[in-house]
Order: C-alpha cells, then sequence, then structure tokens
C-alpha cells in the first residue's frame, strides 16, 4: 500500500448540477415531460436523479478514482486488450453455466446483467477495477499441493458429482434436412458449430453453437428435452455424433463433448481444477482486503449531501476522512 493519502475531489459533480440549475433558471426551461399540460421540468428530473441514485453513483465513482490512485502510484495499469479478455471470458462463463436452454446465449447474458442493474459498459468498468486490484495482490495469493491436498481429504463427500452429460445439438425441421447435415458434418464438409449457426431453429443453438447445459439423469424441468437426454447417454466418446432422432422440437444431431462419472474423481483428476478453485478464493479475499485498505487510506471529501440516503443510510466514516 501506497504511504500517500489521496483526496478524491468531488466538487466537479457540485459545479455541473450548479451550472445546470443555473442554464434552467436563466434560459426558459425545456420541460423533461408533461402530463395532461403539466410539466416536469429539467431540473425536478436532475434533482430526482439525484435523489435517488445521486449517492450510490457518487460512492462508486470515488471508490474507483481512489482504486486507479493507488495502482497509478504502484505503476499498475490494465490495458483495453485485457479488459476485453476477461469480459469475453466472463461473458462465456455465464452463457455456459446457464440452465434454461429456452433463452439465446445473448440473452443469457443481458439478463445477468439486467439482475445486477449493470450494462456492458459498466460491466467492463467493473473489470477493469478487479484487475488493477487483482495485479495488486496477486504476487502474495499462493496455495500449495499440500494444501490442495488437505482440502481434497477433508471434502471428498462434497466432491461427489453425478452422472453427467454435455452435448451440443441441432434442431431442424425435418429429417431428411437433419440427414444431410449429418452426413455433412461426419464427411467434414461443415463443423458441427458452424452448421448449428447456420441450420438449427432453435435459437440458443444458433447463439453459441449448439451447446447446452451439462445433464444429470434426474428429472429435467422439461419434459421435451427427455429425448435428447435419452440419446446423449448412449454416446459412448466425446466428439461422436448421434444418429438423427425426432424430438417433440424437430429433428435433432447430437455431439458429446463431456462426460463425468459420478462419484468423487480421484484427486490427480481434479487436482488442478481444486487448485483453481482456492487460487481464486483467496485472490477474492485478498482483493476485497486490498478494496478496504484502499478506502481506509484515502482522504474523502464530500461536498454533497443527500438527505434522503443520509435519513436511511448513514455515510461510513473513513480513516482518512476523520483527519
Amino acid at each position: 500500500m501506497a504511504s500517500a493519502r489521496y483526496v478524491v475531489k468531488t466538487a466537479f459533480l457540485t459545479g455541473f448540477i450548479v451550472l445546470l440549475i443555473c442554464s434552467v433558471v436563466l434560459a426558459e426551461e425545456e420541460p423533461a415531460a408533461k402530463v395532461n399540460g403539466e410539466a416536469i421540468t429539467e431540473s425536478q428530473l436532475v434533482q430526482e436523479l439525484m435523489s435517488r441514485h445521486g449517492y450510490a453513483v457518487l460512492e462508486t465513482m470515488i471508490e474507483a478514482l481512489a482504486i486507479r490512485q493507488e495502482a497509478a502510484e504502484r505503476g499498475l495499469s490494465v490495458t483495453t486488450e485485457e479488459v476485453e479478455a476477461r469480459y469475453q471470458e466472463a461473458k462465456k462463463s455465464i452463457i455456459s453455466s446457464a440452465s434454461s436452454p429456452q433463452l439465446t446465449g445473448n440473452q443469457v447474458f443481458a439478463l445477468w446483467l439486467t439482475q445486477r442493474n449493470l450494462n456492458p459498459q459498466t460491466f467492463r468498468e467493473q473489470l477493469e477495477l478487479r484487475l488493477l486490484l487483482e495485479k495488486m495482490v496477486k504476487d502474495d495469493v499462493k496455495v500449495t499441493e499440500q494444501e490442495v491436498a488437505q482440502y481434497y481429504e477433508s471434502h471428498r463427500k462434497q466432491l461427489e458429482r453425478p452422472e453427467a452429460v454435455r452435448v451440443s445439438h441441432i434442431t431442424v425441421t425435418t429429417k431428411e434436412e437433419a440427414e444431410k447435415i449429418r452426413q455433412e458434418i461426419v464427411e467434414g464438409k461443415i463443423t458441427f458449430e458452424k452448421a448449428a449457426q447456420e441450420y438449427s431453429i432453435d435459437p440458443y443453438g444458433r447463439d453459441n453453437g449448439g451447446l447446452l447445459p451439462w445433464m444429470g439423469r434426474g428429472k429435467l424441468p422439461n419434459k421435451a428435452w427427455e429425448p435428447v437426454r435419452e440419446q446423449a447417454f448412449k454416446l459412448k466418446s466425446d466428439g461422436e455424433i448421434s444418429p438423427v432422432f425426432q424430438t417433440p422440437m424437430g429433428w435433432d444431431i447430437l455431439r458429446r463433448e463431456a462426460y463425468q462419472k459420478g462419484g468423487t474423481p480421484p484427486f490427480e483428476e481434479i487436482q488442478e481444477e481444486l487448485t483453481n478453485q482456492l487460487y481464486q478464493v483467496r485472490l477474492a479475499q485478498a482483493v476485497q482486503e486490498m478494496r478496504t485498505a484502499i478506502m481506509k487510506t484515502a482522504k474523502i471529501e464530500r461536498f454533497i449531501e443527500f438527505p434522503s440516503v443520509s435519513e436511511t443510510a448513514p455515510q461510513v466514516a473513513t480513516e482518512g476522512s476523520q483527519q
């Protein structure tokens, strides 16, 4: 942690609001909307936005600036390429872990962002700050092979996995079309992913090469997928292509992507996975501790009061702000 204390200035936001209000006073204010002829003014809109969201937005900006200042003090930076790579990695992981094949991959990701009050830009900003924090702490985060082995032995029961299979699929309307597409895939004239994107009538398949969530032998929420699961478990090796078969959705072709045997996997089989899991847990803890330390050290001066917020959620004083 750099020893210098940072001053996070937020007066510019006050100036912006004052300028906006003055411009409204000095000129005839344009209405933001009208209801039965009665205007909702721009200043009323600004005041409402500040009252509802100003505190949260300002605190987010303060933390982001403090983190960037600390990173600059340490000579650390993050490139656009690094942020984009993490963004695409996160997007792929979110889509891959989705349990609803009724939604396209992009729909799954959009829903995930919406549920967290994010959009692609704000999510990228979060990832940029996360990467900066990770660079600050990564050299101090370590996981030994002995720790991984101890974790395995003490969590054998929790590490048990159900038998499961993962497949990609293509759905078309006729058996003849399905047979033709399957033949082209087998002969190498087209990849399975490309065929799914071009021919599948399932929008989820078109969006991500037909990849479906993992399927176990338990009850499925949608009985329409029972024929798919039955056929998936008949495939004996990864990459194997199924015969054409009929489902309530149309005519399907499957390719097995992965198979998971039931029970607790041998240590050697999941050692790398467990190592990464433990590392990520410790990295997240270190990141949060660094975030807290940065905010505790920063000297923060706030020049705007948010009465509606302070009445229900008093501001947390930082060490720097009390001096």
